[in-house]
């Protein structure tokens, strides 16, 4: 029964997003900002994916965005490469960061992992900062949105067509990530969350499973980071800057870290926020920083979490204790080993 009702709200949610482009005219939004929504849970998902169930600060991986953002703007600027080459190009350079990082970041955890993750992260930022010749330096580069590439035909991707290709992008990366999540892998990485020394004297090999992990979420931040750059058809430093990633831990930290639609929910807050808010006052940062403050005392889990703890303890049977109820459902309380 449990998986049937995460079904059917499953195939509401994506309807709904589906009639997006009919219901956004009615609150004055454009189309633009739901895409940027499903585009930037991608990159949540990514972060997710490394705080949220195994517990390592990834306040770098704003890194593999602004990879994947340039690598497909540079394929599209210098190659002519269309549109799904150069979303293919953006991940693949993002794997390949993931790649070069993961020996260096597996030597450290805790807060010396976040740390040198957005070492790097900054170092990938003053390249694309310093070199005007290739990047365009701090003015970014503009590009032209280029055909999907189906050949014979060229069709062109109006800001309708791109909606529908991130919608597609989204869903296929949700269903990816709770595979991930749901699967013996994802179980390990939660319990390497909660003692990584115990899953090592089980005889497992706990930097094998995080560095599968950072791949995973290098190869998910640079498909975001690809689709970002095509969405608003520029390259520019700041998408690999530490500010961006703290956008992504803000966005994951209010939707609910370790919940499978927390990084939709909290992308969706962050984005549709940033874009009201913008529109009203320049000091719009502050006002969001407020926004995040209240709803992260007002819902210490995040928003979904917060959620299905009351839900849990409402549908608690009567002598049990309700945290107990909620905590193993709930990806903090995998155990392993006796």
């Amino acid at each position: 029964m449990k998986a049937r009702t995460e079904l059917l709200a499953a195939s509401a949610v994506v309807a709904l997003f589906a009639a997006a482009p009919y219901l956004a005219p009615l609150v004055h939004l454009d189309i633009s900002i739901v895409s940027e929504v499903l585009v930037t849970a991608i990159a949540v998902m990514s972060v997710n994916l490394l705080l949220g169930y195994t517990g390592l600060p990834a306040f770098g991986n704003a890194a593999y965005f602004g990879l994947g953002a340039y690598g497909a703007a540079l394929s599209v600027q210098y190659l002519g490469f269309h549109f799904i080459e150069a979303i293919l190009v953006g991940t693949a350079l993002a794997f390949v960061g993931g790649l070069i990082l993961a020996p260096f970041l597996l030597r450290r955890r805790g807060i010396y992992f976040g740390l040198l993750s957005i070492a790097f992260g900054q170092v990938f930022y003053f390249i694309a900062y310093r070199d005007t010749d290739l990047t365009g330096g701090e003015d970014g580069m503009t590009i032209t949105r280029p055909y999907f590439g189906i050949p014979p035909a060229h069709v062109a991707i109006h800001e309708l067509s791109f909606y529908y290709i991130a919608l597609v992008a989204f869903v296929l990366a949700l269903i990816a990530f709770r595979s991930v999540v749901r699967s013996p892998f994802g179980r390990t990485l939660v319990a390497i969350r909660q003692n990584e020394a115990r899953v090592r004297f089980l005889g497992l090999n706990s930097d094998r499973f995080i560095f599968v992990a950072l791949l995973i979420s290098a190869t998910m931040a640079g498909v975001s980071g690809a689709l970002f750059a095509l969405l608003i058809n520029f390259a520019y430093p700041l998408e690999l800057d530490w500010h961006q990633s703290g956008y992504f831990v803000l966005s994951m930290i209010l939707g609910g870290a370790g919940t499978v639609w927390g990084s939709l929910a909290g992308a969706f807050i962050y984005v549709i926020g940033k874009d009201i808010i913008s529109t009203i006052t320049p000091l719009w940062q502050i006002f969001l920083g407020a926004l995040f403050v209240a709803c992260v005392l007002g819902f210490p889990r995040g928003i979904l979490g917060s959620l299905a703890a009351l839900l849990a303890r409402s549908s608690a049977p009567a002598g049990v204790d309700p945290n107990a109820t909620f905590d193993a459902h709930t990806p903090s309380e995998v155990n392993v080993g006796p």
